[in-house]
């Protein structure tokens, strides 16, 4: 029995190693991968795979291969990570990553990976559209994969950091297609920055995006312009009543004089003269009206403001500089700016500098407090975004027709001027638009009705946009200028239309200075007029009548060779030789008003006193007062120059106190303050 057995046993062993042999039932390797559908990703983007091996005692893992574009790296036993190609794709591309076991080499398994070219919003053009127009249009987009979700950005105005702008008003842009499309209900170019999400997470942007929609209404009244001065500048305290008589542009039948926002009962002489009664209940005691000229609608609206004066008049001025102040910490005020922003009939300032718009309420006593919500921190534009703001320029007018003073701020660096609307309270809303396209590095401002639409423009050194009377602008004309510092605006040949004088300043590899005239044609272009070399470095130039006949002159201030000079208008376009006056250490800005209330305009002279500018090496800045002598020639008041704070660059004129005399407002650039100088 023992044999027996024995002989069972080897039996046993021989049909074992005969089961190892191939004979068994056991389960075979299998690989799988993870994921193991196909997969879509963009260009730079990258999948990780991993391998399961089912039934592999060896742990051999798995080899990797790739066929098709792309590369694969972090490769272990079971996990690789395909990247895409590195050569920007045109088109879809697709690859397959391979995973074999290493113990059995028939058994394998692959996913496919599809790489699409990362998603790019092209530069492109948008199409134009028309006010009351139905408009669609598709933002063109390459690559990517969808699903897409479409945006502009919009971060808040006011923080410092890039809007995204906006689709022009009445048009959305759909989320899901691209699509934008509605029906346009204000005119203007609107600048935004599309932002596209595809179904892989991939973001990207484009801020070089616009949309300029095209009026269609016909011209409306034009918005009328004021010229400095009045006739008469003033009068004394219980005067009788007296005719008023102006001058300017765009004056249109049925245009009233406002006195103080009271019209007045109005004679239309011609599109450029009117005069009216002032009754002498509005003279009866001292005060300083807000004049100005209003033409009614369509279009229309009210024109600049120019001051007069009830108060006796004097041989001098005396000015003192107000209480509690400088005004301090404005950080680089670079531009100021008078009006009645919350319309108490009390002077406000408001001032730009650095990234800042400042609003300073007056109280009708020289003092001033900040307007609540105030300061406002600039944006940068969807098309400039990466400069910080720098701002410089500040004008104030009525951009909506809302008949409330809104401001137009320059930010020089980002080519753009920043656009804030009022309600009438001090307080003020961005523009749908938000901003206006400008010069880069654009440090002047002007605005008025250049084509005669009803809407207000704005012109800078060297170029035009027109306005839609919403707060948005498109480009127009160019101005002619060769290194310009600032433009002032007026009808110098008398033909209805206004145009712009540059004043041109120069530099190491093109020394002299000059001023260029370009006459308008009526229609937001204009034509090269005359160019006059004058002086050696030309920082700043005003126009009014300066010797009473009628004609527009010219007020210039020549930084290097500090200095003043006045030329008197011919009335074709043209002006004479210079009249030079000595002022203070680099004059700056110029502002013109009737200082000591003799019916003949002054000049006040901010004077820069810097003796270089990287760094700002500034002493102590002055103020300079001309007295007008009434035929374009001026004396300098005794008591002058009145010293300011350091950098004086931009200088304002009103009465801050009530009292019948025109002050005085400086932005000083270096110390950050503000210095008001009160007549005594």
């Amino acid at each position: 029995m023992r044999i027996a057995c024995c002989c069972a046993v080897a039996l046993f062993a021989v049909a074992v190693a005969a089961v190892t042999d191939g004979c068994s039932s056991s389960p075979p390797i299998s690989v799988r991968l993870s994921p193991s559908s196909p997969q879509t990703i963009d260009q730079g983007q990258t999948v990780g795979i991993t391998a399961t091996l089912t039934n592999d005692m060896s742990s051999k893992g798995v080899a990797w291969s790739l066929t098709g574009p792309g590369s694969l790296s972090n490769s272990t036993g079971l996990s690789v990570t395909y990247n895409s190609p590195t050569t920007k794709l045109t088109s879809g591309q697709q690859a397959t990553v391979m995973a074999t076991s290493g113990a059995d080499q028939t058994k394998r398994a692959s996913v496919q990976i599809n790489v699409n070219p990362y998603p790019e919003i092209p530069s492109q053009t948008v199409a134009n559209g028309s006010v009351g127009t139905p408009y669609t249009q598709t933002i063109a987009l390459t690559g990517g994969t969808p699903p897409f979700q479409w945006s502009v950005y919009n971060g808040p105005i006011g923080t410092g950091y890039k809007v995204g702008g906006a689709v022009p008003d009445g048009l959305t842009l759909n989320p899901n297609s691209g699509n934008i499309s509605g029906t346009p209900t204000g005119g203007g170019t609107w600048y935004f920055e599309a932002t596209v999400t595809d179904a892989t997470g991939a973001t990207v942007i484009n801020g070089l995006l616009s949309i300029q929609i095209n009026s269609v209404a016909p011209p409306g009244n034009p918005v009328p312009f004021l010229n400095q001065p009045l006739v008469p500048t003033a009068v004394s305290p219980g005067s009788s009543g007296f005719t008023l008589s102006v001058g300017g542009t765009g004056f249109v039948p049925g245009a009233t004089i406002n006195f103080n926002r009271t019209p007045l009962a109005t004679t239309f002489i011609d599109n450029g003269h009117l005069a009216a009664m002032v009754p002498a209940a509005d003279v009866a005691s001292a005060g300083t009206a807000a004049v100005t000229v209003v033409n009614s609608g369509p279009g229309g609206g009210s024109s600049n403001v120019a001051y007069f004066q009830v108060a006796a008049a004097e041989t001098t001025v005396n000015f003192a500089p107000a209480m509690n102040l400088p005004l301090q910490n404005y950080q680089s005020p670079a531009g100021i700016t008078v009006g009645d922003f919350n319309e108490d009939g009390k002077p406000d300032l408001a001032i730009a500098g650095n990234i800042w718009v400042h609003l300073l309420l007056g109280n009708g006593d020289g003092t001033f407090a900040p307007a609540p919500g105030f300061p406002i921190r600039v944006a940068s534009p969807p098309y400039n975004g990466a400069a910080t703001p720098n701002t410089t320029a500040i004008v104030a007018g009525d951009f909506n027709h809302s008949g409330h003073l809104g401001l137009a701020v320059v930010d020089t660096s980002n080519a753009a001027t920043y656009m804030l609307l009022g309600n009438g309270d001090g307080t003020f809303a961005p523009s749908s638009a938000a901003f206006a396209r400008s010069p880069l590095f654009d440090v002047t401002l002007a605005t008025a009705d250049l084509n005669g639409d009803g809407n207000l423009d704005l012109a800078f050194q060297n170029g035009v946009v027109l306005g839609y009377g919403d707060g948005a602008f498109s480009a127009a004309g160019s101005l002619y200028a060769s290194f310009p510092e600032s433009v002032a605006l007026g009808d110098f040949n008398r033909d209805g239309k206004l145009d712009a004088v540059v004043a041109n300043g120069s530099t190491k590899s093109s020394p002299g200075s000059e001023l260029t005239v370009s006459l308008g044609n009526g229609d937001g272009t204009f034509t090269p007029g005359s160019t006059i070399s004058l002086g050696s470095d030309l920082l700043a130039v005003i126009t009014a009548d300066l010797n009473g006949d009628g004609k527009l002159d010219l007020a210039v201030a020549d930084a290097g060779s500090n200095t003043v000079m006045v030329l008197l208008g011919n009335g074709d376009g043209t002006f004479g030789a210079p009249t030079t006056m000595p002022v203070g250490n680099e004059p700056e800005a110029l502002v013109a008003g009737d200082f000591n209330n003799d019916g003949k305009l002054d000049l006040a002279v901010a004077n820069f006193n810097c003796t270089s500018l990287i760094p700002l090496n500034c002493g102590q800045g002055t103020v300079t007062i001309l007295l007008g002598n009434g035929d374009g020639t001026f004396t300098q008041a005794s008591g002058s120059p009145y010293t300011a704070g350091k950098g004086p660059v931009s200088i304002a004129a009103a009465d801050f106190n009530g009292d019948g005399k025109l002050d005085i407002a400086v932005a000083n650039l270096t110390d950050g303050t503000v210095s008001i100088f009160l007549q005594q």
